[in-house]
């Protein structure tokens, strides 16, 4: 079976093409797009239900998918009880959601590093997804499954640009408060010194990394000379306190 990206471009093309839409499924494509096309090109009220059926086994978490299979199950069975009961379960649940204040509503879920270095234009998607495929036939012992790694060895992404998704994730994930802010963000907030120059220093530490050579952030700022090891060590202990305050509180 073939996993189709989602918009599927072959189903943007052929979206008409009920001969095209078969063949595209018939040579094994798992493809929610293709199976939607398919579900308004069909005349047969249950072969709908059943192309939806298939589209929103693909697509778990799409409520606007949901919403037209169990109609077309109520369509072909009106007495249809668990069919009734979800669509009203999921109306219900868009009317509570309509009426919540922005209070109510968690923030935004912090990114993944692939989606980030996709969104800066650094791979594209399908260079994402190749990578990921790669990332799950690596065994778990390998030290290089790391996406950002990998994308590294595979020569897709520079050590810089990895350095500025990590930063970005990082910037996200503290402000969702998923992720405890760490000593690099702590220092540019404080004004030790810039967004530019730590991801200079990320970039650094991934090159070196990439040789086998660990050296921590205070290390290369001071190798890098953007800060003597007298201030690096006053942040640390600054840093510090901040960190454990929290759990005091």
């Amino acid at each position: 079976m073939k996993q189709c990206p989602v918009p599927c471009p072959f189903v943007a093309v052929h979206n008409n093409d009920l001969v095209m839409i078969r063949q595209h499924l018939i040579e094994g494509y798992q493809c929610r797009d293709a199976w939607l096309a398919l579900s308004k090109l069909v005349q047969d009220p249950r072969q709908r239900k059943d192309c939806l059926e298939r589209a929103a086994v693909l697509d778990p978490d799409n409520e606007e998918l949901a919403i037209a299979y169990l109609e077309s199950r109520l369509a072909l069975d009106p007495s249809d009880v668990f069919a009734q009961q979800r669509l009203n379960e999921i109306h219900t649940k868009r009317l509570l959601s309509d009426v919540k204040t922005s209070y109510f509503h968690e923030p935004p879920k912090p990114r993944l590093i692939g989606d980030i270095l996709v969104s800066i234009g650094a791979i594209s998607e399908a260079e994402l997804h190749e990578a990921l495929s790669e990332q799950r036939r690596t065994s778990l012992l390998k030290s290089d499954r790391r996406l950002g790694q990998l994308l590294l060895k595979r020569g897709l992404i520079t050590p810089a640009k990895l350095a500025k998704a990590l930063i970005i994730q990082q910037q996200e994930r503290s402000r969702a408060r998923t992720a405890p802010q760490v000593l690099g963000e702590y220092l540019v907030e404080k004004g030790y010194i810039t967004v530019a120059q730590l991801e200079d220093v990320l970039a650094e530490q991934i090159r070196l990394d990439m040789q086998g050579k660990r050296l921590s952030i205070g290390q290369l700022l001071v190798r890098m000379n953007l800060m003597s090891k007298e201030k690096v060590d006053q942040a640390a202990r600054e840093y510090e306190r901040l960190f454990w305050s929290q759990f005091n509180a």
